[in-house]
């Protein structure tokens, strides 16, 4: 008896560890609008990614070394390793581009949205998943959400900047699905580490080609900017992971849509954003279509009603 409320006191503590790292993670993740517009035109789309890049791809080096989990890639995972690094390297400049030309929270929403259709439709073309009642009615939800925040901002903001924002989702969309396919047999910071060098290696040349000024590193504020930025994305990440290892996916996935909404506080509170009926209507929507699998998945694990 006694071992065996330990046991659940254990739990309980290792889940509110989870839940608290994840949290955490969210509110980094939901700050990339912020880091965005403080470095604005300061740094070229393509020059921002490339040089965040190098010092990511730095920084985790000693780690994988250490923990020995740098090994070759095995032939038969080539071509969804190729997939997975093609869609990555388009993850990083369109919605920097998209967060300094229309408001933080619009163009997290259409990024998210995208993401969330994209990841459905990877799912069930490529990775054999099936379709459901609750899928269908997410993805008809996340859509008539982003009809309402896209149709907003064709009015506000350029075509180009909203474009971005869904190109960046597809991309990251097609990232994290095809990652599905490489995670049992490579760490997910491997895959990481991966992601970011084949960013840098696709986005550097462009940069150069597009004749963005390639600043030498120093000690100005934008730099220190670079370098949260930096420092914001690798945390953010081990956070995730870390809380995903105390605490149920779908609990994690829940507590993760906290980015939408700290995304569009910090678009509100620091820069003095508003929302409109439309972009609210269209949060909602999109909160609730990617909550919906989550939320069926928790009941269906703590009751033994069957569900859809």
């Amino acid at each position: 008896m006694l071992l065996n409320t330990k046991r659940i006191v254990s739990n309980m503590e290792n889940s509110k560890k989870g839940f608290i790292f994840i949290l955490i993670s969210t509110l980094m993740f939901g700050s990339y609008g912020v880091w965005s517009r403080l470095l604005g035109s300061s740094f070229g789309n393509f020059y921002q990614s490339w040089t965040r890049a190098l010092f990511i791809v730095v920084i985790l080096l000693p780690f994988l070394l250490w923990k020995k989990q740098i090994v070759p890639i095995h032939k038969k995972d080539w071509g969804w390793l190729a997939l997975f690094l093609v869609f990555t390297s388009l993850t990083q400049a369109p919605i920097y581009y998209a967060f300094n030309h229309m408001d933080i929270g619009s163009a997290t929403l259409l990024f998210f949205v995208s993401m969330l259709l994209t990841m459905y439709a990877v799912g069930f073309l490529f990775l054999g998943e099936q379709f459901t009642k609750i899928k269908v009615i997410s993805f008809i939800l996340a859509g008539i959400g982003m009809y309402f925040v896209f149709s907003f901002s064709l009015v506000l903001f350029s075509l180009l900047a909203a474009t971005l924002a869904v190109v960046n989702g597809i991309a990251s969309g097609g990232e994290v699905s095809f990652s599905k396919k490489l995670t049992g047999e490579y760490s997910p910071l491997y895959l990481t580490w991966l992601s970011w060098i084949i960013i840098f290696i696709t986005n550097t040349p462009v940069s150069i080609l597009l004749r963005e000024v390639q600043y030498l590193p120093s000690f100005d504020m934008v730099w220190l900017y670079q370098l949260g930025y930096t420092f914001v994305s690798i945390f953010g990440f081990w956070l995730i992971i870390k809380g995903l290892k105390y605490t149920e996916a779908s609990i994690g996935g829940l507590v993760g849509l906290l980015e939408i909404v700290f995304s569009i506080l910090f678009g509100i509170v620091i820069f003095s954003e508003k929302l409109t009926s439309n972009v609210t209507w269209g949060a909602l929507l999109i909160i609730c279509a990617a909550a919906l699998p989550h939320v069926v998945e928790i009941i269906k694990n703590n009751s033994s009603v069957k569900f859809l």
